[in-house]
């Protein structure tokens, strides 16, 4: 076994007291507690390849782990766990933001920049060891395990343990990848996790995502309405999801990535990807299409950028037109960066 492993491997039996078996899922990280917790204690298999920096490929980071479990024939969970960079200039930043940017991730906290629910978690990589630059984000490591908006199991205790193994395996993946790459140093446990927040339903004259003056446009509250607001303090990012009826899956979404790190791994590939979108101090802050729109807007804090999406035409694709300008003035207000008003493209 490589020295750097063994490293990683320490690390993490220092930080949690529970020390993985030589040949432990992903790059000997995953620790005994981690597997109980998530898949039950039942048999597993694991495939893995260890992480790299590639000066070649078009993915200048790579590295993958699955593990599956049963239980005498019978299948169980599921973990997949990827390292990779979110690279500004790439699209597959979009999807990933959806799946773990999603209003139900709350914060690790503790100095760590990371977030995680029962079902998803992510952490970044330290700078030193990430080669972020002005069009990248970090190097990350995030872990899925099950449907991202469906819950393990109807126990709130029990997806409780899930959110906190979820966030704790990341980090441990994330110290044996330094170790891997070589880099020194290694990221803390993860602190106290605020719970996964549920949807709320929205009465057709509420305060649209908690911001005051905010309102949904009156055709689109002809349906059930719910939402579901990102929770925890020092978020990096603030989404608000919105769905109505019987699905689950959110149809609309209002976005705010206010962490300095992550805005250049979304911020090329939102704003380029439809008509110019303008602002008095811009002649091109961002773009805008009927299902998609992203601004960017320099804040005290640094730049943030700023989301709109719907996804399914259930009102001919009005919502971000008739609600993106509101939604961006409200939350520049907040942040200390307004006042900001877009010119949407006719």
């Amino acid at each position: 076994m490589a020295a750097g492993t063994l490293l990683g491997a320490g690390v993490v039996a220092w930080q949690t007291d529970a020390l993985p078996l030589v040949g432990s899922p992903c790059w000997d990280s995953v620790t005994d507690q981690d597997l109980d917790e998530l898949l039950g204690g039942w048999e597993t298999e694991d495939a893995e390849i260890r992480p790299a920096w590639s000066r070649t490929s078009d993915v200048p980071l790579h590295g993958s782990c699955r593990i599956t479990s049963d239980d005498g024939g019978t299948p169980g969970r599921q973990i997949d766990v990827r390292v990779h960079r979110l690279d500004g200039l790439e699209k597959g930043n979009i999807p990933w933001a959806e799946e773990f940017l999603s209003s139900r991730l709350t914060p690790m906290g503790d100095g760590l920049l990371g977030m995680a629910s029962d079902t998803r978690a992510w952490v970044a990589v330290p700078d030193n060891c990430s080669k972020s630059g002005m069009f990248s984000g970090p190097a990350v490591v995030d872990v899925a395990m099950g449907d991202d908006e469906i819950r393990n199991t109807q126990d709130a205790d029990r997806n409780a343990t899930f959110h906190k193994a979820l966030a704790r395996t990341a980090v441990h993946v994330a110290n044996a990848t330094m170790a891997e790459l070589g880099c020194s140093g290694s990221l803390p446990e993860p602190g106290t996790l605020t719970a996964v927040p549920d949807f709320q339903a929205m009465r057709a004259d509420g305060e649209l995502c908690g911001l005051e003056g905010l309102r949904l446009p009156e055709p689109y509250t002809e349906s059930d309405v719910r939402i579901r607001t990102s929770a925890g303090e020092n978020s990096p990012v603030r989404t608000c999801d919105i769905v109505a009826g019987d699905t689950v899956r959110p149809q609309l979404r209002l976005q705010t990535i206010q962490e300095q790190v992550l805005t250049g791994a979304v911020e090329t590939a939102a704003i380029h990807s439809g008509p110019s979108m303008r602002t008095g101090a811009s002649e091109r802050a961002g773009s805008y299409s009927p299902t998609v729109a992203a601004l960017r807007a320099e804040c005290p804090k640094g730049d943030v950028v700023f989301i709109a999406q719907e996804r399914r035409a259930f009102r001919d694709y009005t919502f971000i037109r008739e609600v993106f300008p509101a939604y961006v003035a409200a939350e520049a207000k907040r942040l200390g960066c307004g006042p900001l008003e877009i010119q949407i493209p006719e």
